[in-house]
């Protein structure tokens, strides 16, 4: 398909996680815009497909947020599709035999039709409102529903990567970036990707995962919203239905929240550690000089307290 063709050239500088981020929703949109000639591909194209995103059934909706940050990434599928009926033009009309009246009639008539018009102005973008409130977090009660759900009959990924985010609080692009050359089971460690300026940096594995990783091949490749899915999955087959703004972070909040509980408000610095956050950009100089060594910090979570380790054996 020329145009998804077009669209992945530009982002040739791009980490494999956002290609394939923005990949997934360019094809979502060129599947919706499928039989569509250029001359159709206007604002109320665009609008149709972002109305059908926020109508779609409560499985596969999305989030307000995520619209809007599909709605930039049709905006470049627009340019690369711009670029593509340029090409198509300049193409025809190089091909035309200057003696060939009808050729050049039809040559003329092709010319007369409009390419993709994107005719949104700049305040066109889908607004998210400001939250004020503080999002969800999970509770004990539904991660170990969660947990007890996947291992009574879902699939390895499931298994795997809601052990990853309830014992590490990985977020979501995180787990799209584990493979299995990050795995070290000699040493025991996951090199993790992290996100939000964070240290990428080996973090000590549990004994407790360690089987359910060795087992899954991690083949296939998962986007955020692929992974936002499959958490879906997970909750309703433990009969939990997400509120409104939760997701897998949500399991992230529990974690800073319960780990401070657990190991007191003097060791929030390791909780910090544990889950990746940037020390760096602290104004407290004690956090940035902080050296005591991470995978320390992991063994001590791991060992002395942590709440849903025990929920993995």
């Amino acid at each position: 398909m020329p145009v998804i063709d077009q669209f992945l050239s530009e982002l040739s500088k791009s980490s494999d996680h956002t290609r394939q981020d923005r990949e997934f929703y360019a094809r979502t949109f060129l599947q919706f815009a499928e039989g569509r000639p250029f001359s159709e591909w206007n604002k109320d194209l665009v609008n149709e497909f972002l109305e059908s995103l926020s109508n779609a059934p409560p499985r596969e909706r999305y989030a307000p947020g995520t619209i809007r940050k599909i709605y930039g990434i049709v905006k470049r599928v627009f340019d690369a599709a711009k670029s593509v009926h340029e090409q198509e033009r300049t193409k025809l009309i190089s091909s035309v035999d200057p003696d060939d009246p009808s050729a050049i009639a039809r040559v003329l008539q092709a010319m007369a039709l409009p390419g993709p018009t994107w005719d949104l102005g700049k305040r066109s973008a889908p607004r998210v409102e400001r939250e004020d409130e503080v999002k969800p977090a999970a509770t004990f009660e539904q991660l170990k529903a969660m947990i007890e759900a996947t291992r009574a009959g879902l699939d390895g990924a499931a298994n795997v990567y809601l052990a990853l985010a309830s014992v590490y609080g990985l977020r979501r692009g995180e787990l799209c970036s584990v493979r299995r050359e990050h795995i070290d089971f000699k040493a025991k460690t996951l090199y993790v990707m992290t996100e939000k300026g964070g240290d990428r940096r080996q973090q000590l594995l549990c004994d407790e995962i360690i089987p359910i990783l060795r087992d899954y091949k991690f083949k296939k490749e998962y986007t955020p919203f692929r992974m936002s899915s499959l958490y879906r999955s997970i909750c309703y087959a433990a009969a939990i239905e997400p509120a409104e703004g939760e997701g897998l972070h949500s399991i992230r909040r529990f974690l800073d929240t319960e780990l401070v509980n657990i190991f007191g408000e003097q060791n929030r610095i390791k909780v910090k550690i544990f889950l990746r956050w940037r020390l760096s950009s602290s104004s407290d100089m004690s956090e940035r000089y902080y050296g005591y060594p991470p995978l320390t910090v992991d063994r001590e979570i791991l060992t002395g307290g942590h709440p849903v380790v025990p929920l993995w054996r």
